[in-house]
């Protein structure tokens, strides 16, 4: 974990100079795919280490592995609840175009769903966590 820094740093500024150089070039430029790409790329490495370092901290210390496991089952009923409540109901967009992908549908409904039960779970956190504070004393 020596070299965690180094590669935050380096991310960081290559998405400085992305978003600079997207900026300078204007709306329509190749790097504003390029700039898309990238973002991609950070949202899947996001999601993998968010899946692979609970795994990894399993080996390291097998002792704390309940507490690890137990994070990445919530994620995983989060992610199931999200895909059942999502529909691929064809939409009609402002253009007036139907939007009817039933992948981007179902991908994009369940993103939602799982931001809303995600930002409904923190609130309840904060919550509980303050009530708690009150009720100690």
């Amino acid at each position: 974990m020596k070299y965690l820094p180094i590669i935050k740093y380096a991310l960081l500024i290559v998405s400085a100079i992305l978003l600079v150089l997207g900026m300078v070039q204007g709306e329509g430029s190749a790097m504003l795919d390029v700039m898309l790409v990238w973002s991609f790329a950070m949202v899947i490495l996001t999601i993998a280490l968010t899946v692979v370092m609970p795994l990894v901290a399993v080996f390291q210390n097998p002792k704390s592995a309940v507490r690890s496991l137990i994070g990445l089952g919530i994620l995983v009923v989060v992610f199931l609840v999200s895909y059942a409540l999502a529909t691929d109901e064809p939409i009609r967009l402002a253009s007036g175009k139907m939007m009817d992908d039933t992948f981007d549908l179902k991908f994009s409904d369940t993103a939602l769903w799982m931001t809303y039960i995600t930002f409904a779970g923190v609130i309840l956190s904060i919550l509980f966590g303050e009530l708690y504070k009150v009720f100690k004393k």
